[in-house]
């Protein structure tokens, strides 16, 4: 008796999962699209700026020099405006290169920002000035979009 006891386990078993296996299976995920890399970096032009007063026969004046780098701010602002790129530290490794110019003293209406971006070949692929930084990077990684858009058609 215990046999077909088991037996009748068995097909009542194999019939519960039968409908599992008639359901088909779901793909398996894909890993995410690596982002495209950009190497970020400024010219560092240096700029001097002085002011003297004279008066009465007497003087007194200042004068300094230097750059003001801005390219952590130019990083965050690539993170925040353009999330499908990554900025990376190793030129080697990255797919374009941003080179921006940022002049924190000029006039107000005069453009501040001048940007270059550079593919891997080193050949300018776009060159833009304007007054706002993060127009200057929006329109960068448009350029890239384009870029990239180009190479895989």
């Amino acid at each position: 008796m215990r046999t077909p006891q088991i037996l009748i386990i068995a097909l009542a078993c194999s019939a519960t999962l039968a409908p599992l296996a008639a359901q088909p299976q779901q793909p398996a995920p894909q890993p995410p699209a690596e982002k495209t890399r950009v190497y970020v970096t400024e010219s560092n032009s240096w700029e001097v700026h002085s002011e003297w007063l004279l008066a009465s026969g007497s003087g007194a004046g200042i004068e300094r020099g230097g750059s003001e780098p801005q390219t952590v701010e130019i990083i965050k602002t690539f993170n925040q405006r353009c999330p499908d790129v990554t900025v990376t530290t190793h030129k080697e490794k990255a797919d374009y290169v941003i080179v921006l110019d940022h002049d924190a003293d000029k006039d107000f209406l005069l453009h501040r920002n001048k940007i270059a971006v550079f593919n891997r070949d080193g050949d300018a692929i776009f060159t833009d000035s304007t007054l706002a930084l993060g127009t200057s990077v929006a329109n960068a990684c448009e350029s890239i979009r384009k870029d990239k858009s180009a190479q895989s058609n």
